[in-house]
């Protein structure tokens, strides 16, 4: 359907307003074509300008050519139709093509410095100062690391007006001093911004960024930890090249926080195949082969690193992305230096690829490993076991990435395998799949495998959404029953077990008795987990029973606590103390329980695990957190989320975290803990599965406190926007009073200060 004028333009705008780059792209393509087909030549430069820059923010840098190429061609054969405002913005896009083509190795230099000659000449004719130009000049000769060149028209851009008011302008002068190791003369210019002296309206990220590693060798290692946390907190909020995470990565890689690293890894991977301008391939590529060169020096480099990409996930060993990378970087250096007649680009890629680290940093909220490393030349039945060990300890990513080192067993470990990935199957077909491992056991003749997996089989059905209880119950009794006939306690106590939890509806005290058996079996067998998993459920029903008495509470939680300790299960044993603290609450007995929690720590033998000593430690923080000894908590609580990083930190942990940091006036690191599950508490509470559900609230709560004292209004609004949209959907009132009155205050804050809107302190 044709559009007129007036409809075109709106339809442009509303183009431009779009979020997602996708949807923008092709609805300025739709206005395009209209304005096209109108004959509308002004609203189609428009959108044409407007599409480059969506093509862009889309990685797809090369398809702004044409849409260039046709708007200057347009306006040459018919200036009279364009103003002297859209003609000099025109030659300012020109400007800005030149630059993208001297990132394209395959447009030569002459190509280039034709382009060149010719805006300038457009310039000239127009009167207009040649600042612009200039600047053209400057980042083609840095580009093609000529640095005398560089150096000329930098001298020339600055003679010309040099920079604006505007971030980019100064962002210029670091970067070409931070990219020639100048790392003292770029932080003389950079300090008034780093200390928040200096400010542009908008977070000044490019600036923290490319001081990253400069502040790191100068010894700056504080201003380099709040450059990257606020760095960190701002990228996303705004359009980056890749190379800007690239040189966080790097950061990472050379300041000894390789796990963050690997964070930022899995967050910007997703993008990079799509990323089609080649400077920013090269040098995200060698940020990345950094990173990865490190992992392999720390004896890492079997380990999986994992991104997700259109809803699958990928996955290689650090050792291979390091080869991918450092392939990628050094082929499209050695592309941009036969273009250039020079080997700078490949030598500065060399030198950044031989790096070594500069000092340690630390910049995140703890110290802690996300991956746990797998021995190599582990026999195959190793790998297994391991991985089922790991999968009952609920740590469900180190199961898989040894099930990944496994791959295809032989065949009398197979039943073991489909067994172990049918319980991982989150998914409808998980029942089929546990009925097909049960088949593999039977084959194998391994008819205590097949019982156990029918029994899961019967427990998936009773938890299932058809809840075919009686079925379930059948198949459980019949399965407990051939167990016993068999003989093995620990067979027989998971196959009560899963009697238990199939009649537990309807039965309750059927399931005790069968809880009770189970117990028996299991103390008997000589298998702690298998104690602690009956354990954790009688304690849990001991819970329900309001009138049991502390003390049978409390040994029930006792047993699960000490069986977890000798099965190695870190997040049951931290729930048996928790257990044993909510029934003290209780009871009213607290006082006396803390006394006894820290007379057992002075009582633990010297050669005490680690892990165990971090849950007392964990243990007594809770009890600092009950008395108002909020900040004492904190290496309590530090401790024990370094320790469940590889499994999984508890959205409350972090939170408590939060709390300690804050109390402690390490604002910066509270935001770190805080920001990390704040979106997971928020889903948590909608499900219903957080036990209190205000801590969502109390957690954005701390973020608002946070960044207004870091001096960080925009995202304190962004926090209380989110809690004004909860506030209105559970028709929160004091939620919504509280929303109010900050907004206020951060609004007034913002228009009384004379750096309103600046980050930092």
């Amino acid at each position: 359907m044709t559009q007129n004028e007036p409809q075109l333009w709106a339809a442009l705008a509303a183009a431009q307003a779009t979020d997602s780059y996708e949807a923008q792209q092709a609805q300025l393509e739709d206005v395009v074509r209209h304005a096209d087909a109108g004959g509308f030549s002004r609203i189609a430069f428009a959108a044409r300008r407007a599409l480059a820059s969506a093509y862009c923010v889309g990685r797809q840098w090369d398809k702004a050519f044409p849409l260039f190429s046709r708007c200057l061609s347009e306006h040459d054969a018919q200036k009279r139709e364009f103003s002297p405002g859209e003609e000099a913005s025109l030659r300012s896009w020109y400007c800005w093509i030149i630059q993208t083509m001297a990132e394209f190795p395959a447009i030569s230099l002459p190509q280039i410095y034709a382009a060149l000659d010719d805006v300038e000449q457009r310039y000239q004719a127009a009167g207009q100062n040649l600042r612009e130009v200039y600047e053209t000049r400057r980042s083609v000769a840095h580009i093609a690391a000529d640095w005398q060149q560089e150096e000329h028209y930098f001298r020339q851009w600055m003679a010309a007006g040099g920079p604006g008011p505007d971030l980019w302008d100064f962002a210029l002068q670091v970067d070409r001093l931070t990219d020639r190791g100048a790392d003292a003369a770029a932080y003389v210019v950079a300090a008034p911004v780093l200390a928040g002296a200096r400010t542009f309206g908008v977070p000044p990220v490019p600036v923290w960024i490319d001081m990253l590693l400069p502040l790191a060798r100068l010894g700056r290692h504080a201003e380099a930890r709040q450059a990257f946390r606020r760095a960190q907190r701002n990228i996303f909020r705004g359009v980056y090249r890749f190379e800007y995470s690239g040189k966080l990565i790097e950061f990472c890689a050379l300041t000894g926080n390789l796990d963050a690293g690997l964070e930022k890894v899995s967050a910007m991977m997703w993008g990079f195949d799509t990323l089609n301008r080649p400077t920013g391939r090269m040098g995200f590529a060698t940020s990345v082969a950094v990173l990865m060169q490190q992992m392999v020096q720390a004896g890492r480099g079997d380990e999986p690193v994992r991104w997700s990409k259109q809803d699958q996930d990928e996955h290689v060993t650090a050792a291979q992305l390091l080869e991918r990378m450092r392939g990628i970087a050094l082929d499209l250096a050695a592309q941009f230096d036969a273009r250039n007649g020079a080997t700078a680009q490949g030598d500065q890629v060399r030198v950044r690829l031989a790096s070594q680290p500069v000092g340690r940093v630390r910049v995140g909220s703890v110290a802690f490993r996300i991956h746990l490393p797998i021995p190599a030349g582990l026999p195959a039945e190793d790998l297994l076991t391991r991985a089922e060990w790991h999968f009952h300890r609920e740590q469900p990513a180190v199961a898989r990435d040894h099930l990944r080192a496994l791959g295809q067993p032989p065949p009398h470990l197979a039943p073991r395998r489909a067994h172990l990935l049918a319980m991982m199957d989150d998914s409808p077909e998980a029942g089929a799949a546990l009925h097909e491992a049960a088949g593999q056991y039977k084959a194998a003749d391994d008819m205590l495998g097949m019982m156990l997996c029918l029994c899961d089989v019967a427990v998936w059905l009773t938890d299932g959404p058809s809840g075919q209880e009686d079925t379930a119950k059948g198949l459980v009794t019949t399965m407990c029953k051939n167990l016993h006939k068999l003989g093995d306690q620990r067979g027989i106590a998971l196959g009560e077990l899963a009697l238990a939890l199939v009649v537990m509806r309807s039965n309750q005290r059927a399931a005790d008795k069968a809880l009770a058996r189970a117990a028996n079996h299991a103390a008997n067998s000589g298998d702690p987990h298998t104690v602690a998993k009956i354990a954790h459920q009688q304690v849990q029903r001991a819970l329900r029973h309001k009138k049991k008495p502390l003390q049978q509470v409390v040994a029930l939680a006792t047993t699960l606590r000490d069986a977890s300790f000798a099965a190695g299960w870190l997040d049951s044993a931290v729930r048996a103390f928790d257990i044993i603290e909510t029934a003290h609450v209780d009871a009213g007995s607290t006082a006396a329980y803390d006394r006894e929690i820290d007379a057992q720590i002075a009582q633990l033998p010297p050669n005490t695990p680690r892990w165990v000593r971090v849950c007392f430690g964990y243990a007594q923080a809770r009890g600092f957190i009950a008395n108002g000894r909020v900040a004492d908590a904190l290496p309590g609580f530090e401790q024990l989320v370094a320790e469940e990083r590889p499994g999984g930190v508890p959205a409350e942990h972090w939170f408590w975290l939060a709390q300690a940091y804050f109390a402690a006036d390490r604002l910066d690191e509270a935001v770190d803990a805080a920001d990390i599950n704040a979106a997971w508490l928020d889903t948590l509470r909608e499900r219903g599965n957080l036990d209190t559900p205000s801590m969502a609230d109390r957690n954005r709560k701390l973020l608002v406190e946070c960044y207004q004292r870091l001096g960080d209004p925009e995202s304190a609004l962004e926090e209380l926007e989110i809690l004004g949209r909860g506030a209105r959907e559970r028709d929160d009132t004091d939620l919504r009073a509280y929303v109010l009155a900050q907004t206020d205050r951060v609004g007034r804050a913002m228009a009384a200060s004379p750096t309103a809107g600046r980050i930092g302190p």
